[in-house]
């Protein structure tokens, strides 16, 4: 009798050691567990999961969205969001007229200056008199025109301009929604003004090279990267952050264990 129960729990061991091994081979050969979303469980149908998945993941469920999403499957569809790789020429090809948002930062600040950097170079340059620089007449107004033409030089309103509308652009017509839901999300929470300071300037290149690269990464790498931004730097008045010479500090602390372990 305790052969034949020995034999028994040795034969289950088995079974269930090869189907644990059987799921984990299924699951190393796809490179991830196979998504099922549990919306039969919480009464909805197809089609109303669809619906609440698009409420949830995008900007909004355009025309044709529900059907598209019930044909292909509502896990296949959202490992599409998560991945984020979906084609997206249209967008591109509307984004393509925005050439502030192929810019580098320095790039930016020579070509959008703000109002006053303006003045203070027409003053430079004499193209108008200190003292009239609050005149509101059209005859200043036109010279500072004329000056910003000649310099190759743009308002600062169109750089604002140009990204606000790649926003909506985006979120009207991506097909990855969901990299843009959470580009918006970390942007805010992570929030930096275009009023202060100088961060306008830099706010278009701070949601295309830090937010946006980042938004399924490591929290902490996201993190990082906002706090080394430009924008970020500037919004904190990190720029100004001034301390004891590093190479100085060191010394003084290498001193002070020095003069410890002496009276020791």
């Amino acid at each position: 009798m305790k052969t034949l129960f020995r034999c028994f729990f040795l034969l289950m061991l088995t079974v269930f050691g090869v189907s644990v091994l059987s799921s984990f081979l299924i699951i190393e050969k796809a490179g991830k567990p196979k998504l099922l979303l549990p919306y039969k469980q919480a009464g909805l149908t197809e089609r109303q999961a669809a619906a609440h998945l698009l409420s949830r993941f995008t900007f909004g469920a355009r025309p044709g969205d529900v059907d598209k999403v019930v044909k292909m499957g509502l896990e296949n569809w959202l490992e599409q969001q998560l991945d984020g790789n979906l084609p997206d020429d249209s967008v591109d090809a509307m984004l393509d007229k925005f050439d502030a948002l192929k810019m580098s930062n320095a790039q930016i600040a020579n070509t959008f200056p703000k109002g006053g950097q303006v003045q203070r170079m027409a003053i430079r340059d004499g193209v108008i008199e200190r003292d009239s620089v609050n005149n509101v007449r059209k005859e200043y107004r036109d010279k500072l025109q004329a000056y910003m033409q000649q310099k190759g030089l743009r308002p600062e309103q169109e750089l604002l301009r140009q990204f606000y509308n790649q926003k909506i652009l985006r979120a009207a017509y991506s097909n990855n929604q969901l990299h843009e839901v959470l580009t918006d999300f970390w942007f805010n929470h992570f929030n930096v003004s275009v009023t202060k300071n100088d961060c306008s300037q830099f706010i278009p290149n701070y949601e295309r090279d830090v937010i946006r690269p980042n938004v399924t990464a490591k929290f902490g790498d996201l993190l990082l990267a906002t706090a080394k931004s430009p924008a970020m730097l500037y919004y904190l008045d990190n720029f100004t952050s001034t301390g004891v010479n590093t190479n100085q500090q060191h010394w003084l602390v290498l001193r002070s264990k020095t003069h410890r372990t002496i009276r020791r």
